[in-house]
């Protein structure tokens, strides 16, 4: 009966150690964290922080507000009777969709680098604020790269870059497409070619 007892009080003290242990290594990693200045946070302390983050998170967020929303969009199946009849710009809206597309936007005139900067930053904040993800990157004089996560948008880029004063050219997939900006002589040079 004694055996019984001693055997039974050593399994509930072993017991009783393994989650006291197991506990203390969580508030052991809690409290190095509250210790340490944030600047000298390892990439790990980090990763940690942000599991913790998330383990403790109650809010889910809605697919499209994701940061990965683009690369786990499905994309859509395409079949070629669909496309028959169709416009290009329609053909081309449908098979980039959720993949990613660069398009080139020329500023007319002859700007210097920082001009271009100015304009195509306007034209930017005007694109960001219709909720439109598009990244910009100045490439020469007069010219820019725009890389979009989601190809389908890019006519109605298209569409809102013509239509500014200053716009000469923009060009998806070699195809130019003229704006408000462009000559007469710039449209028949590229005809000739």
């Amino acid at each position: 009966m004694n055996y019984s007892y001693f055997f039974l009080t050593i399994l509930v003290l072993f017991y009783t150690f393994t989650r006291i242990h197991a506990s203390d290594d969580g508030f052991k990693r809690e409290k190095t964290h509250l210790k340490k200045d944030p600047r000298d946070y390892t990439d790990r302390d980090v990763d940690s922080l942000f599991e913790e983050w998330e383990d403790n998170d109650e809010d889910v967020l809605p697919d499209d507000e994701r940061h990965d929303y683009f690369l786990r969009k499905p994309r859509p199946m395409i079949r070629p009777e669909d496309l028959v009849g169709k416009q290009p710009e329609h053909i081309m809206k449908v098979s980039k969709q959720g993949q990613t597309l660069m398009m080139f936007a020329t500023v007319s005139g002859s700007p210097t680098r920082r001009e271009t900067e100015e304009i195509t930053q306007i034209w930017w904040w005007g694109l960001k604020n219709a909720l439109y993800d598009v990244t910009r990157h100045v490439i020469d004089d007069n010219r820019i790269l725009l890389v979009l996560n989601d190809g389908s948008q890019a006519f109605e880029i298209k569409d809102f870059l013509v239509q500014q004063e200053r716009c000469k050219e923009v060009t998806i997939d070699n195809r130019p497409y003229y704006g408000k900006g462009a000559t007469e002589d710039d449209k028949l040079k590229k005809k000739e070619l």
